[in-house]
């Protein structure tokens, strides 16, 4: 039996408003809200506008801004990439169930949310596509991904075919399982960037033995932005006993999401990226016939089960937080998700077309919609990308991120849909300065 079935006192079943009602109460105020009147009345105003024309328009997404969003101060945030900024509609979500939880602490984690943290299962279903029974809800993407990693059951001499460009956290649980469980890890390089669909699955193909049982693919590389046509892999694999591992860390919010005709093995994805949820938010989803042979990370009451629940065996863990995805999404929803995907891709390109005009600056992220949307990245020639990103922090006050991992070295932005073209052309002048100096 679950340790919440265990402490359940079935005190959803008193009647009045002091339990359920309560619950339903904090949605409701969310969308009585002015911040979410004002929000739907700026939405209803573009009405079917084509999503290409407005992404380029500059006075709806200032509104858009000041619905929803606290201004920035000094700083110019271009890491959303890593942790999006919360909208005030999730931040009062989150703390109006904080504070409820904080009345019955006990009750609240064992019983009185489980309601809505289906209702919330279900609504991730929604937003990606795909059966209920196949989400778990869970912390990020490496909660997610790990998970799959040490659940996979593979043996020694086993064979798991990944990139050196795939992010650490990964890189690092794989390395574990060959030090304990003798598994062989097999290196591919992926070309970075590229606008190529073969060249970018057929490191993967050409990799392959009668000894491989688990690919693992970025879905989106971090680093640049990259897309991969995964479906495409999926496609020439073939064989049905090769387990495709999926980090979807940055799609959800990004791109469309389809996982019940994409019929990934194992995909993960954070919901604090661009579904801009809180912080600590994620989603694994494990397709239907290897849910009973993917062991839980966590102990389970029945281990071999093949319900999706028995991943979120976290202990106490930070269920309003998880309930304020349900605003998220809805904002997200209410916003259009093709909208959001045009402006993020219109930023990120309205940057790079102006910095490839600049001397010396090398663009390394495709403009094409295929192989790229929100992230992007340059560098400067002869100037270490490190130096580049303190500069543009310290002096600039342009929060970025640079990283060098897997052969790519480069500064990479990452705007939010609140972002102007003017903050773009900030960044511009500043690495303008950065290149001449």
């Amino acid at each position: 039996m679950e340790i919440s079935k265990i402490y359940s006192r079935n005190l959803s079943k008193l009647p009045g408003d002091s339990i359920e009602s309560r619950v339903i109460a904090i949605e409701e105020n969310i969308r009585e809200s002015d911040t979410w009147r004002r929000l739907e009345q700026v939405c209803s105003e573009a009405g079917e506008t084509d999503p290409a024309q407005l992404a380029r328009d500059e006075d709806f997404w200032d509104l858009i801004a000041r619905s929803i969003y606290e201004p920035e101060g000094p700083f110019l945030n271009l890491n959303h990439g890593s942790i999006n900024t919360m909208p005030i509609p999730v931040i009062r979500a989150q703390e109006a169930y904080t504070r409820l939880c904080n009345e019955l602490p006990g009750y609240w984690f064992f019983e009185g949310f489980n309601t809505h943290r289906e209702k919330l299962r279900a609504k991730l279903a929604v937003l990606l596509r795909t059966n209920p029974e196949e989400v778990s809800i869970q912390r990020n993407t490496s909660s997610a991904m790990e998970t799959a990693i040490f659940g996979i059951p593979i043996s020694e001499g086993d064979e798991v075919i990944l990139s050196k460009q795939d992010y650490p956290t990964l890189v690092y649980a794989w390395k574990q399982r060959e030090i304990y469980d003798g598994v062989k890890l097999k290196w591919v390089d992926v070309p970075l960037p590229s606008e190529d669909d073969d060249a970018l699955i057929q490191p993967y193909l050409k990799a392959i033995t009668e000894k491989t049982r688990v690919i693992q693919v970025m879905e989106m590389f971090n680093w640049n932005g990259q897309i991969v046509p995964v479906e495409k892999l999926r496609d020439k694999i073939g064989n049905h006993d090769i387990a495709l591992l999926v980090d979807g860390a940055h799609i959800p919010g990004q791109l469309p999401v389809n996982l019940e005709k994409a019929a990934y093995t194992y995909w993960g994805a954070s919901l604090h990226k661009w579904i801009s949820g809180p912080v600590g938010t994620g989603v694994l989803s494990v397709r239907k016939d290897w849910i009973s042979r993917t062991k839980p990370l966590f102990g389970a009451s029945d281990p071999r089960s093949d319900d999706i629940r028995k991943y979120e065996n976290f202990g106490i863990h930070n269920t309003p937080k998880d309930l304020a995805l349900h605003t998220a999404i809805d904002l997200f929803n209410l916003i259009g998700e093709e909208n959001k995907r045009q402006r993020l891709h219109y930023l990120k390109n309205y940057a790079l077309e102006r910095l490839s005009e600049i001397k010396k600056v090398q663009i390394k992220t495709s403009l094409k919609p295929q192989y790229s949307c929100a992230l992007g990245m340059f560098s400067i020639e002869d100037i270490p990308s490190e130096v580049v990103g303190h500069i543009l922090f310290d002096q600039h006050k342009i929060y970025n991120v640079a990283p060098v991992w897997g052969g790519l070295d480069g500064v990479r932005i990452s705007p939010n849909i609140y972002h102007s073209t003017a903050d773009m052309d900030r960044l511009v002048e500043a690495v303008n300065k950065i290149a001449k100096a």
